[in-house]
């Protein structure tokens, strides 16, 4: 079981060094509007990573039919390549985000809900979200025919991962301010484009020979 944990927490350590509309909410949300709102945005990206777990894995049972087909595995792992090569070629030609400052408006009922729910329609909406539990569920447990208890390990390691590096990220959303000026992000959007260029290649790779 410690191995599937430990699977899952590379990958979510994959997930945490993308720099993309996440990275820049949480960072925005700590320097504009403080810790508490950031954490609250932090919290809606997590319940949307939960909410596509649970779809994902077991929305996996209404497609029985579709998963014994002889040539599901190649056919979900050759499209999930493609995705994959294609959001890494996105990331990899992408302009460099600016992440600015502003004065920080007051904490109000309705801007804790804002900023939930800013976190939530960041994630959900985000369509390297979607692919990637829905290919992760496909490939990496339903494919494999692990269990349950199994499962839960991987998805407990990235979740897990997530949180503990999104939350690092807010405490230190001044200093990563600081950090991630225009020529260093592009450096870290082409390392991440590249694990996910690799990731995929792995994926087909993995699924046809």
């Amino acid at each position: 079981m410690l191995n599937y944990l430990l699977e899952g927490i590379r990958a979510g350590l994959v997930l945490s060094v993308l720099v993309g509309p996440i990275l820049v909410l949480l960072l925005q949300l700590s320097l504009r509007r403080g810790t508490y709102l950031a954490f609250v945005g932090a919290t809606g990206i997590w319940a949307a990573d939960l909410t596509y777990i649970l779809l994902s894995h077991y929305g996996m049972a209404y497609l029985t039919p579709y998963l014994e087909h002889v040539y599901f595995a190649e056919v979900v792992g050759t499209v999930g390549m493609f995705i994959l090569i294609g959001i890494a070629a996105i990331m990899w030609y992408r302009k460099p985000i600016i992440i600015d400052d502003e004065e920080r408006p007051l904490r109000t009922r309705r801007s804790v809900l804002g900023a939930f729910l800013q976190g939530f329609a960041v994630n959900a909406f985000n369509p390297f979200t979607i692919g990637f539990w829905s290919f992760l569920s496909i490939t990496q447990v339903h494919d494999r025919g692990l269990d349950s208890s199994a499962a839960w390990a991987i998805y407990a390691g990235i979740l897990g991962t997530v949180i503990l590096t999104d939350s690092l990220k807010v405490v230190s959303a001044k200093k990563l301010r600081d950090l991630l000026r225009p020529e260093i992000v592009l450096k870290i959007q082409r390392v991440g484009a590249l694990a996910l260029g690799v990731f995929g290649l792995v994926l087909g790779i993995r699924v046809w020979w």
